[in-house]
């Protein structure tokens, strides 16, 4: 038991990131969950696929023990994960593949790994400085898996609208020059009502 919780004997199923597993347990029930204390670099940072591959290489289609330290606000199981002897969270970091979480690190050891990892320059630390943005300031900048896509699609709306605005109001100038017949899409009487209203208006304020 870890804290009183039950641990869990699994199947790692699939890999999505560097910090999460999907796995199989118990009668195939599937749960996803994300290894405690380490944060890696997002898929769409630098060193984010790598450091899924990492991963990958320790656990898929193996089997693992979880050991739950809590449960997040996305549902997944928090824990440490084990394969065999080895603890698979303490690798990650040991290789410079993974960051400490250090406002949820509860292993004093990964600081002392992560300062090695970082002197010989292994696995992330070996990117330019500018490329090694924690991943938690790179979510807080709103950074994310497919940003680029997302800014493009954000342009068709506004060009949509300036070709319908602009439809509108060319077919408007060649009606009220007279040089648009819409008087088959317009009802009888409303066409009767504006030209008794013309009567009445200024040669100068005639539209037609």
């Amino acid at each position: 038991m870890a804290g009183g919780k039950k641990i869990l004997e699994a199947k790692v199923v699939h890999v999505p990131d560097g910090d999460t597993l999907k796995v199989n347990y118990g009668d195939g029930m599937t749960v996803v969950v994300r290894l405690c204390s380490i944060d890696t670099p997002e898929k769409a940072q630098p060193y984010g696929p790598e450091a899924r591959e990492a991963l990958a290489a320790l656990v898929l289609n193996k089997s693992v023990r979880i050991e739950p330290t809590a449960r997040d606000r996305y549902g997944r199981i928090v824990g440490r994960v084990f394969r065999g002897r080895t603890f698979v969270n303490e690798e990650m970091v040991r290789h410079g593949h993974a960051w400490v979480y250090h406002d949820y690190s509860k292993e004093p050891e990964f600081a002392r790994l992560e300062e090695r990892a970082r002197k010989a320059r292994q696995g992330l630390w070996a990117l330019p400085k500018a490329k090694r943005v924690p991943p938690w300031e790179w979510r807080k900048l709103g950074k994310g898996k497919a940003r680029p896509v997302e800014k493009g699609w954000k342009l068709w709306p506004w060009l949509l609208a300036a070709l319908v605005a602009g439809a509108l109001a060319g077919g408007a100038y060649l009606w009220m020059t007279g040089r648009l017949d819409i008087s088959w899409l317009v009802p009888s009487s409303l066409l009767r009502f504006w030209s008794v209203g013309q009567v009445h208006l200024p040669a100068s304020l005639s539209l037609c």
